[in-house]
């Protein structure tokens, strides 16, 4: 094997690593964010977020400007099918987290963590409509919390 081949072998692997460590990111953030909204349930005084004032502002804004542009790229996808496609290409149960990222390369949507957490909530209802048709199925959890997904045999 040449060299070259075995450095885009190695640059193939640390960018797919890089990949879900940015997958893993999302998923922290928003169990950040549902801890935080136990907890002014709770305690109304609490500071839900270190960052400033502002840069919770300009996050809110990204996160519904890149809501409506994933919203526009969905609009003429059939979902339902697209999610049987990703789980059949996998070939190994997936997370809706892996499945958010992998239909975002599909369909042409940027993975970036705004847009996989929200791809991600739209294909959760999909899958759950796929589970009672009998086309997917729950195949287990990883780390314990996120259940994993495969096309029903």
């Amino acid at each position: 094997m040449s060299v070259a081949y075995e450095l885009k072998q190695k640059r193939a692997a640390l960018t797919e690593r890089l990949q879900q460590l940015e997958r893993e990111r999302v998923d922290i953030q928003e169990l950040i964010g549902a801890l935080e909204r136990v907890i002014l349930s709770y305690e109304h005084a609490y500071q839900a977020s270190a960052l400033p004032e502002t840069e919770r502002r300009h996050r809110s804004r990204k996160v519904k400007q890149s809501s409506s542009e994933v919203k526009a790229a969905m609009s003429g996808v059939n979902k339902r099918q697209a999610v049987l496609e990703v789980l059949r290409e996998a070939g190994e149960p997936i997370s809706v987290t892996d499945c958010a990222a992998r239909f975002a390369a599909k369909i042409g949507i940027a993975s970036e963590p705004a847009n996989l957490s929200d791809i991600a909530h739209r294909l959760s209802a999909d899958l759950t409509q796929l589970t009672t048709a009998g086309r997917v199925r729950q195949s287990g959890q990883f780390d314990g919390r996120k259940v994993l997904w495969e096309v029903a045999a």
